[in-house]
């Protein structure tokens, strides 16, 4: 019973039966048939269906919790039974937005897999909005937002990351201690578009004067392309330089800005056995990292205070 489950999770988290059996490894019509012998089991319609695809029923939205739950519970049977034999395996999803899916997340799915090499991983990248609902539909384990968070979630503080100024190896400020918020009108500045990125964008509408948008891209590592060429200056998430694998000069900013981000599991279940395994690992990751990447500044106004 417990690959009909997954099968019905899996099409509710795709949105598709012919992306689920894809992903499960099994034939469009076998994922189907599945699905249908849960509700002639239950005799209750588990999805709808209408012109732009398959949604979850309101029956199907009340048992879903229960059959996240039982789900759960095999994965947490499996893992115990893998202890028994010295073998722990199982799957952990985790939603990440790009700076820490590209700067920390890989190191520290490293240093996790060193101890525990059985267990896999699917990673979800998203905005915190999108890792949010994944977290609330239970389509993800466990995933990184930026504090505060809805009293939804449990959270851990991980690290604070600062906004960080990106120059051209050439720039005249590249031996300055610092860049002065106020000269960033004075230079071609390239933006992210509006939706991007939150913190950055709240930041700029709220200096004295607006930067000269030289351009505008909808890419983070498209910036730290175009700034190594000279095209003008930027500013980014400190993480997003982490590891430093581009030819640009970073300086802090005179007024520093930061926001201070966490691990977060949803509050409404239990976290798994591996779940609680990840956020304890990233955790002692974090507090043996975080201080050679984003010391904590007192007197720097969080992102927040930004918004009031």
């Amino acid at each position: 019973m417990i690959h009909k489950y997954l099968a019905y999770l899996k099409t509710i988290e795709t949105g598709s039966i012919t992306q689920a059996a894809a992903e499960l490894g099994y034939t469009q019509s076998a994922v189907s048939r599945m699905i249908a012998d849960l509700e002639e089991h239950w005799n209750v319609p588990l999805l709808t269906r209408n012109r732009s695809g398959i949604e979850i029923s309101s029956e199907g939205t009340q048992l879903l919790p229960i059959i996240q739950s039982i789900v759960k519970g095999q994965e947490e049977l499996s893992f115990a039974v893998g202890e028994l034999h010295g073998l722990q395996s199982g799957l952990i999803r985790v939603g990440a937005f790009t700076s820490m899916a590209t700067g920390w997340m890989p190191l520290m799915i490293k240093s996790f897999h060193e101890k525990y090499p059985n267990i896999r991983f699917q990673i979800f990248n998203g905005e915190y909005n999108q890792i949010a609902t994944w977290l609330r539909r239970g389509q993800i384990d466990c995933g990184f937002l930026a504090l505060p968070c809805a009293k939804e979630f449990d959270t851990t503080f991980l690290l604070r990351d600062s906004l960080t100024v990106i120059l051209p190896p050439n720039h005249p400020l590249r031996d300055a201690e610092c860049f002065p918020v106020s000269r960033l009108s004075d230079e071609d500045f390239i933006s992210l578009k509006e939706e991007q990125d939150y913190e950055i964008n709240l930041f700029l509408e709220h200096l004295r004067q607006s930067p000269r948008i030289k351009f505008e891209v909808s890419s983070d590592f498209a910036i730290l392309a175009m700034v190594e060429c000279g095209l003008g200056i930027s500013v980014v998430h400190d993480l997003i330089l982490h590891p430093n694998r581009h030819g640009i000069i970073k300086k802090p900013l005179d007024e520093p800005y930061y926001r201070d981000i966490a691990i977060a599991t949803s509050a409404a279940a239990q976290p798994s056995t591996i779940t609680r395994m990840f956020c304890e690992h990233a955790l002692e990751w974090a507090r043996d990292t975080s201080p050679a990447i984003a010391p904590a500044t007192a007197e720097a106004p969080e992102y927040a205070e930004l918004a009031k």
